[in-house]
């Protein structure tokens, strides 16, 4: 029986449910790594089993009994690294077309449910002797950022490594039955009303103090609260895009760059942050995009994950999701920026946003389909990940780009940038109902972007010889002007 039996967070539970229950809220995470040669094999295997020694999610299962009780996560007593791990030499002639097709059919399969929910595929034989690693991760373990900290046990900043010392022990395997299951439940309840009463006890002097001290403050405390949770639970009735209304379960996958220092430089000089003119672009892009079907629009639902990450937080997901409507305006880029920064200040600020767990926890006496409906009335999810500042490897192999590809999860449109080595790498993922061209929609978006930072964003390739001169440039620019990047954007 399981000494452990993690129970899932509320949020993560959140994920992990409406996942299963309904194929349009698949929620996959894909980090799709370029490197210059393929990484050697053997290593890439070590650094992996390492890393699942550390990162113990990597590890674990889920143990599901349905109903409204809280799946757990128990160390796989099957695992089988080779199982999750897996490589193919690409045909002759393969192009990012063809990196991206494959990349998008792993996203659209749905996890073996008996394992941890990871797999790694690596494609050689790509032009110029180039490779990539397709890292696939469900939501349910991990956020941007998480899976950002757990790529960041997997690298090198020198071509040759350092010794990272002996390997940790493996986690010991365990099995969960229907009867450990009801005794973790148990001794959940038990340990939830030991820590309530524990914090009730000490809170409950000094916040009887304060309410007698200042009444009117903590009624209006308490009706902000309120009035935050109806605004952020609250269920539209459906998207505000004339054109982006249906929905699938299939999508496709777009990827372009752009110099991330121009980007902040766009920002430092307005008095904005990145990603503010992250947002600016976004709009600018999907209203290019409906203005060139003839189908204009002033507004649209945005769906924006706001981390709630300490540095207690590990790999595994620390996010709210705020849904908003944004201004959607072109080539106004400055009077954008000035909207959106208001506008996802207030966000900011919502009390709601530290319940992200209670909220998670709520759902379960919620319909599925409820929750599907609210996830489909967002026209666009956007997500700005900071990354890693400077160039790494993996397993011996330079890594030239790291491109985030997100599933729709409900929305029209996933559109995700993540930073690294001085680009600024964007994902774009549209939902096949909701986008019939996804090329016409990429080019709109670039035009965003190009609006934003006030010069061409070119439709880049990056395992094509083009790419390489293109990526040079690029990188010259950024550490021409930039410094190290933070993790606040």
């Amino acid at each position: 029986m399981s000494k452990s039996a993690e129970r899932m967070s509320g949020f993560d539970f959140a994920a992990w449910r409406s996942a299963s229950d309904d194929p349009v809220m698949r929620s996959t995470i894909i980090g799709l790594l370029i490197t210059e040669t393929a990484p050697d094999w053997e290593k890439l295997l070590e650094r992996f089993d390492r890393a699942s020694r550390i990162n113990t999610v990597l590890r674990q299962r889920v143990v599901d009994q349905g109903g409204l009780t809280t799946p757990r996560l128990i160390f796989d007593a099957n695992f089988d690294l080779n199982f999750h791990m897996r490589r193919f030499k690409m045909p002759t002639g393969s192009t990012w077309h063809d990196v991206l097709e494959d990349a998008r059919r792993q996203s659209m399969t749905d996890f073996d449910r008996d394992r941890p929910l990871w797999r790694v595929t690596v494609l050689e034989g790509l032009p110029g002797g180039k490779a990539a690693i397709i890292l696939k991760l469900h939501h349910a373990i991990a956020d941007g950022q998480g899976a950002v900290l757990l790529g960041a046990s997997l690298f090198d900043f020198t071509p040759t490594g350092e010794d990272l010392g002996p390997m940790k022990p493996a986690p010991q395997g365990e099995e969960l039955d229907r009867a450990g299951f009801a005794q973790a439940i148990v001794r959940d309840k038990f340990g939830w009303i030991a820590r309530t009463t524990n914090d009730f006890v000490q809170g409950i002097g000094p916040m009887s103090l304060v309410a007698l001290r200042h009444p009117t403050d903590t009624a209006n405390r308490i009706a902000r609260t309120v009035g935050s949770l109806a605004r952020i639970t609250r269920i539209p009735v459906g998207p505000l895009s004339p054109i982006m209304t249906e929905r699938s379960i299939n999508y496709h996958f777009g990827t372009f760059d752009v110099p991330f220092a121009k980007m902040r430089a766009v920002g430092k000089e307005s008095g904005h942050t990145v990603n503010d003119v992250f947002l600016a672009a976004v709009s600018d892009g999907l209203g290019v995009y409906h203005k060139r079907l003839g189908k204009p629009v002033t507004r649209l639902r945005i769906n924006m994950p706001v981390s709630t990450r300490t540095d207690d937080t590990g790999s595994g997901n620390a996010v709210n999701i705020a849904r908003f409507e944004i201004p959607i305006s072109i080539r106004e880029t400055r009077n954008l920026m000035d909207q959106i920064a208001e506008t996802v200040s207030k966000i900011r600020t919502e009390p709601a946003l530290a319940f992200a767990n209670e909220l998670g926890e709520i759902s379960r006496f919620i319909p599925t389909d409820i929750l599907s409906a609210a996830a489909q009335a967002s026209d666009v999810t956007a997500s700005n990940v900071p990354g890693i500042p400077m160039p790494v490897w993996i397993a011996g192999a330079r890594i030239e780009r790291m491109y985030p590809l997100v599933a729709t999860i409900g929305a029209a449109v996933n559109i995700t940038m993540l930073t690294y080595n001085g680009t600024a790498s964007v994902g774009v993922s549209s939902d096949d109902a909701a986008v019939a061209d996804p090329d016409v929609l990429l080019e709109a978006l670039r035009q965003g972007f190009a609006d934003a930072i006030g010069e061409h964003v070119p439709a880049t390739t990056p395992i094509s010889r083009e790419s390489r001169e293109s990526a040079s440039k690029i990188v010259q620019t950024a550490r021409g002007t930039a410094r190290p990047q933070t993790a606040t954007h």
